[in-house]
């Protein structure tokens, strides 16, 4: 059985050398996209509800040292 991909087969607008390897690679990644198109909505999803809860958590350290720092200064006898 013949090779499918041949050196040349395919031509990249920005000037890319048309390797098997790279064909290869191509395929591959387009793979990967059809078996989860959805994934870089996910990651972006991800990513806002980390700062979110780390902004929130920011919030909760800052508050609970104002809380408490009224115990903190209280001189002991």
């Amino acid at each position: 059985m013949p090779k499918v991909p041949n050196d040349g087969a395919v031509e990249y607008e920005d000037g890319t050398r048309t390797t098997e390897s790279e064909m290869g690679k191509d395929f591959v990644t387009f793979l990967t996209w059809a078996a989860e198109p959805e994934m870089e909505e996910r990651k972006l999803m991800g990513f806002k509800w980390i700062f979110v809860l780390s902004l929130a958590l920011l919030q909760a350290a800052y508050y609970r040292g104002l809380r408490w720092s009224v115990l903190n200064t209280k001189a002991g006898p």
